[in-house]
């Protein structure tokens, strides 16, 4: 078996191990996360590590709930890869942090400096209303984060940043995210104010079974887009995308051709320079049923606050 060591001495070290830590673990669900000398928030268990990253002798690992381990090697930190079984080849107590994802074992030796922290979300500004609900709860109040959904203020963002946004949802990670939208077979660029009830209804409940399902499948969830780049859809056998938003800082994967629901960008241009108002009679009745579906929404609302 191979074993991923960086010397501190050598050329090229720790960009070899930078390397061999994304093939290792990048896309993967953390199944143990010690980091011994750190003081500061960790990874929720099931997390997905959605980058490992170089800045001089520095290795950042960052997972999809936000969380980042950073690690200064300096002269004397050492980053390791192993096989789960295989023998370590420094000391135990020198170990200074352990990320172990199914098949594969890093760990940080020696690190001067280390910790971890949460990446500021500026959704989370006391001026945006605080956070959603957290739909990785065991009972989330899927009512309230689909209410949320439909009274967005920026009407025009697209559901992939919403979803990001913790005024809204916490708890479904960037994995997650492009998960939910290919099960429900929705574009990640269709603006929130497009959505209806029942678009809003099945996206949550589909999210709320993902994150469900993922977290007791302990790491043996199987991604559908998510870090499936070029190849295959599974229900369309159409080719898997790769981008952003406009929340450019997450990796976001789909399938353009099952995925093509309430997507703007597939309007013809002349009709998006002119005047759409609706004309075709299936358009009119699902304005009505949009404009209905809020209405109901409203009322709802207004029985389960006042009773």
């Amino acid at each position: 078996m191979t074993t991923y060591i960086c010397y501190v001495a050598g050329r090229g070290g720790i960009s070899h191990i930078v390397s061999a830590m994304r093939t290792a673990l990048v896309g993967r669900t953390t199944t143990r996360f010690d980091a011994m000398s750190a003081i500061g928030p960790a990874p929720r268990p099931g997390s997905i590590i959605e980058a490992v990253e170089r800045n001089g002798r520095r290795v950042d690992v960052r997972w999809d709930d936000g969380i980042v381990l950073s690690t200064d090697l300096r002269f004397s930190g050492q980053w390791h890869v192993y096989r789960p079984n295989e023998s370590w080849r420094r000391n135990t107590y020198e170990a200074r942090a352990i990320i172990e994802v199914d098949g594969w074992v890093a760990v940080c030796f020696n690190a001067p400096l280390l910790e971890t922290f949460r990446v500021p979300d500026r959704a989370r500004h006391p001026h945006s209303g605080g956070v959603g609900p957290d739909i990785s709860q065991r009972r989330p109040d899927l009512v309230e984060i689909t209410r949320r959904l439909l009274s967005y203020k920026a009407g025009d963002t697209s559901i992939c940043d919403v979803l990001a946004d913790q005024s809204v949802i916490t708890g479904l990670g960037n994995v997650d995210r492009s998960e939910t939208l290919w099960a429900v077979g929705l574009s990640p660029f269709a603006p929130v104010i497009d959505l209806s009830y029942e678009d809003c209804a099945v996206l949550v409940e589909a999210a709320a079974r993902i994150v469900k399902s993922r977290t007791r499948e302990d790491g043996g969830y199987e991604h559908s887009v998510y870090s499936r780049n070029g190849q295959r859809c599974p229900r369309c056998r159409g080719t898997v995308a790769h981008g952003h938003c406009e929340e450019r800082s997450r990796a976001l994967y789909w399938c353009p051709d099952c995925q093509q629901k309430l997507d703007r960008r597939l309007i013809p241009a002349q009709l998006v320079a002119d005047d759409h108002t609706p004309t075709h009679p299936a358009e009119i009745l699902y304005m009505a049923d949009v404009r209905a579906a809020r209405q109901r929404l409203k009322i709802d609302d207004d029985l389960t606050r006042f009773g």
